[in-house]
C-alpha cells in the first residue's frame, strides 16, 4: 500500500466569515450611495420643472400685459377716451412724490380700472387666470409742450400748429395662468 502524503494549509477559522461580512458592508455601502444619487438626480428634475414652469407662466402674464397695454393705446389713440371717473382715465398726480394711481396695489380693483370682459380675455387666451386690466392718467392739459422746431413750430407727433401734447401714462397688469403671477407694464403715449 501505498500511503498518501497530505499537505494540509492552516485557516484561520473566522477568515471566512469576516470576508463574507466585509462583502455585504460594501454592497449595502454602494447601494445606499446609488440611492442618495438617485434622490438628488429627481429633485433636480423637479427643481428644473417648477423652474421651467414658473418661466412659462411669467411669460403667459408678460403677453396679457403687453395685449392689454396695446388695447388701451389702441382705444386712446381711436379717440376712444375714457371718461375721467370710470374705466380708467384720470388726471395725473400734480403733487411731486404723489404715486401714480398705476402703482398702487388697491387700485386694480377700483372703478377707475379699465378691464377686457371675461368672454373676450378667454377668446385672446383662455389660459390667462384673469382679464388683463389698464389703468391710464392723463397729463393736465398744456403741461407738456412738444419741441419746437424751425419757425417755432411744434415738431415730432404733433405738427399741427397746437401749442401742447395730450400725454398720458398707460399702466397695464396681466396674469399667468397662476393668479399670484401678475405683471405689470407701463406706457406714455401722447395723441
Amino acid at each position: 500500500m501505498t500511503q498518501r502524503s497530505r499537505i494540509v494549509i492552516p485557516v484561520a477559522p473566522h477568515s471566512r466569515r469576516r470576508q463574507r461580512g466585509v462583502a455585504l458592508i460594501v454592497g449595502l455601502v454602494i447601494l445606499v450611495v446609488l440611492a442618495l444619487l438617485g434622490v438628488s438626480a429627481y429633485s433636480v428634475a423637479t427643481q428644473d420643472e417648477r423652474i421651467a414652469g414658473n418661466a412659462r407662466d411669467r411669460a403667459l402674464a408678460m403677453d396679457a400685459a403687453e395685449t392689454m397695454l396695446r388695447y388701451c393705446e389702441n382705444l386712446i389713440q381711436g379717440g376712444t377716451l375714457f371718461d375721467g371717473s370710470t374705466n380708467g382715465f384720470l388726471m395725473a398726480p400734480t403733487t411731486p412724490g404723489t404715486l401714480w394711481l398705476g402703482d398702487q396695489p388697491g387700485a386694480w380693483t377700483g372703478n377707475n380700472v379699465y378691464a377686457l370682459t371675461t368672454a373676450q380675455a378667454s377668446a385672446i387666451n383662455p389660459a390667462w387666470a384673469a382679464p388683463p386690466q389698464c389703468i391710464a392718467e392723463q397729463f393736465p392739459p398744456g403741461s407738456i409742450t412738444p419741441p419746437l422746431g424751425p419757425g417755432g413750430m411744434p415738431v415730432g407727433a404733433l405738427g399741427n400748429g397746437t401749442s401742447s401734447l395730450n400725454v398720458a401714462r398707460v399702466t397695464a397688469h396681466g396674469y399667468g395662468q397662476n393668479p399670484n403671477t401678475a405683471v405689470t407694464l407701463v406706457s406714455y403715449i401722447s395723441w
